[in-house]
């Protein structure tokens, strides 16, 4: 299996991924001051993100 490559050139050794678009740390990073989020039907199911993981 070749590695991974980020459009950087970077190998990519970990994969991170959210479960929910709710994060409880309400940082700047990832969080907006006035928030949109996706209605529960549009968010991928435990079972859709672990197969698309494997």
């Amino acid at each position: 299996m070749s590695a991974l490559v980020d459009g950087f050139g970077r190998t990519v050794r970990y994969l991170r991924l959210s479960v929910t678009d709710r994060c409880d740390f309400r940082c700047v990073y990832c969080m907006a001051e006035e928030m949109t989020f996706l209605p529960r039907a549009q968010l991928l199911t435990l079972e859709e993100i672990t197969t698309l993981s494997l």
